[in-house]
């Protein structure tokens, strides 16, 4: 038996570094430590990366933990949003196994029993979850960067890995959205993956991020036979719901109007609003489209900063006479795809003033009836009836990469696919627990269930979601959950496989569609640039 060294560290002073504080090294204390991260399903397709766990139970005989102990060493400091970072060390290396923010710290005071303390953490994209986001309208944009743009709307900083996409929307945009909902816009458009890395990085993977190295080669072969490396226990989901044999895609088409007024004040004239003297403020929202728009309004493709006496003025009188104060007032603008925050600061030192005219123009996007592009197989369908899948991307460009998207999911899920999830003996030697700590979401094993398992399978999968539990005497635990590789990785791939023998096209771009081992071969010299390289 093997066993790691383990270290939590819990930034409690807040300065953004770990374990220079008092209390911050809290492996001592530590009895058992739990987390997580991944999918909430075995599924490039249905499932979603969901917010990184972490707990772990505390010995909290000092009463350090307790939040109301005025004694405790870390009175006011047990607050959400720290940073708690876990690592493990193997043989004199040492591993980041989860990255994420104290969520809370609970107290299990005990009579004639161990006093406990359990502290919970979440990674994240549970931390961003908390805010609203707000996209401006982009144009032209490649997956990538929107995914970019909505993290540095949501304050979020460098701490991401970003692949640049394979799609161009036409136009993109959020409007006070949760800040993962934007984030999963982007990733069903592109058929990628939004998810956190171990270091607590945001990343995002094209679709083709999966083709590419190291993934197109297993990291390693976990048997329930003869080998070097075992899993010890194993369960198959069932196949069948996750069968499609009718994939849609909706396309929308969108138009750019002229320019003009979106949004009036209603409250004018003897209700104008006053905005005090000396810094006195009143803000707007001016939304778009309204009740006033027409039925296939969507949003704004550019608003036009207010302009003194053309979209707003403030006057000393209610009524709309007297001295006109707009000299005297500043206007702050924020823009966003269906609204803008209008701040209106009155800088008079000495004269109140009222609100009499405000307006917000801007040229408006309308939208066509959305187009259905559908692809389906009647094979499946004969042997497993119709199961129709509704694409929730809502930026695809055109009908023809709406198409793409369709055949490419259709040809992986019109047929079953194996889901494991297998348990690994960390503990079982030195080997073992370096898998377990180098291994990461995205990286491809084989499984070989052809022993006492009973499974009848050999063959390679992609780590989708991983589960740990170490307890007390550092007995190690791990539970992979797993998805089918070879559906996603029989693609042709520049140097690696040969086109027609061993491989096929895969989704690429607007024109170059999935589907049989030829399609579109004609167009091979013209479009090599876009073929997926071997990196």
């Amino acid at each position: 038996m093997s066993r790691a060294e383990y270290r939590i560290l819990i930034d409690f002073n807040h300065d953004s570094t770990l374990g220079n504080g008092t209390g911050e090294d809290v492996t001592a204390r530590t009895l058992s430590a739990d987390w997580s991260r991944g999918r909430d399903f075995a599924s490039q397709l249905t499932g979603r990366a969901s917010a990184g766990r972490f707990s772990a139970v505390l010995n909290n005989e000092s009463g350090d933990y307790s939040s109301f102990n005025a004694a405790s060493p870390l009175y006011g400091s047990l607050l959400p949003g720290r940073l708690v970072q876990l690592t493990g060390t193997v043989s004199g290396t040492s591993y980041i196994l989860w990255t994420g923010y104290l969520q809370r710290v609970m107290v299990a005071p005990s009579v004639g029993g161990l006093n406990t303390a359990r502290i919970e953490a979440i990674g994240p994209m549970g931390y961003l979850n908390q805010y609203d986001v707000a996209v401006p309208m982009l144009t032209d944009v490649l997956t990538g960067s929107a995914i970019g743009t909505i993290l540095d709307k949501a304050g979020w900083g460098t701490a991401r890995a970003l692949d640049t996409g394979e799609t161009t929307m036409a136009r993109f945009w959020t409007d006070r959205v949760k800040t993962v909902t934007a984030l999963r816009k982007v990733e069903d458009t592109e058929a990628g993956f939004v998810l956190e890395s171990k270091t607590g990085s945001l990343v995002f993977e094209s679709r083709h991020h999966r083709l590419k190295a190291p993934h197109y080669t297993s990291q390693g072969t976990f048997t329930d036979g003869t080998g070097t490396l075992f899993y010890d226990g194993v369960q198959q989901q069932d196949p069948l719901p996750q069968i499609f044999n009718e994939i849609e895609a909706k396309v929308q088409l969108f138009t750019v109007g002229s320019l003009g007024t979106l949004w009036s004040l209603a409250e004018t004239g003897t209700v104008s609003p006053q905005v005090g003297r000396n810094g006195g403020e009143r803000i707007y929202w001016a939304g778009y489209p309204n009740p006033d728009s027409p039925t296939d309004a969507i949003g704004v493709d550019a608003w036009t900063t207010p302009a003194s006496g053309t979209d707003f003025n403030v006057n000393a009188l209610q009524d709309g006479g007297g001295a006109s104060l707009n000299s005297d007032v500043a206007v702050a603008v924020s823009k966003f795809g269906n609204s803008m925050k209008i701040t209106l600061t009155n800088n008079n030192a000495t004269a109140d003033g009222w609100v009499t005219l405000l307006q917000a123009r801007g040229t408006p996007v309308t939208r066509s009836d959305p187009v259905k592009v559908t692809r389906d197989d009647a094979t499946s369908q004969a042997a497993y009836g119709q199961r129709t899948y509704p694409t929730p991307a809502e930026f695809i460009p055109d009908t023809v990469e709406a198409e793409d998207w369709c055949r490419y999911h259709l040809g992986i899920y019109k047929d079953p696919r194996p889901i494991l999830a297998i348990s690994i003996p960390a503990n079982r030697d030195n080997t073992h627990l370096t898998q377990v700590m180098l291994r990461d979401i995205s990286d491809r094993v084989t499984v070989v269930g052809t022993g006492n398992a009973g499974l009848g399978i050999s063959r390679d999968f992609f780590i989708e979601a991983e589960h740990h539990k170490v307890d007390a005497d550092r007995t190690h635990t791990v539970t992979w959950e797993l998805s089918d590789a070879v559906g996603y990785s029989d693609f042709w791939t520049l140097d690696v496989s040969q086109l027609g023998t061993s491989s096929r096209l895969a989704y690429i771009f607007a024109g170059l569609a999935f589907g049989g081992l030829l399609a579109k071969y004609a167009a091979f010299a013209m479009s090599m640039f876009s073929w997926i390289a071997h990196l």
